[in-house]
């Protein structure tokens, strides 16, 4: 199979969410913002991916991804950073592998954090 890896992935937000979005992707999971051109979307860093984030002015009930994994290093500060900011993450138990995470975004995204 020629296809090595995901090369971006979006997801919308609801547009008065944005500074909420923006402190939950690069406070508190550790994402590096990247500039958009467009100056409305928000995107972000995720190795060798963009994360980009679309406003809306309201979510869609039509068929959504059921959610984005994120592979990581940093499993336990994640998790302290979302416990700390007020998310309550549901997570696998300490011994399983690979340890999952899962955690709504303030526009209620499913993420799930593999570490």
């Amino acid at each position: 199979m020629s296809s090595l890896s995901i090369d971006s992935v979006q997801l919308p937000f609801l547009a008065r969410r944005l500074d909420a979005m923006r402190e939950f992707y690069h406070l508190i999971v550790g994402l590096d913002e990247v500039a958009c051109a467009d100056g409305q979307r928000l995107r972000f860093a995720l190795g060798e991916a963009t994360l980009s984030l679309s406003p809306v002015d309201e979510l869609s009930r039509a068929v959504r991804p059921d959610y984005l994994a994120i592979r990581t290093r940093a499993y336990d500060d994640i998790l302290a950073r979302l416990t700390r900011a007020g998310h309550h993450p549901v997570c696998s138990p300490p011994q399983a592998l690979p340890r999952v995470m899962y955690v709504k975004d303030p526009s209620g995204n499913q993420l799930a954090f593999m570490g």
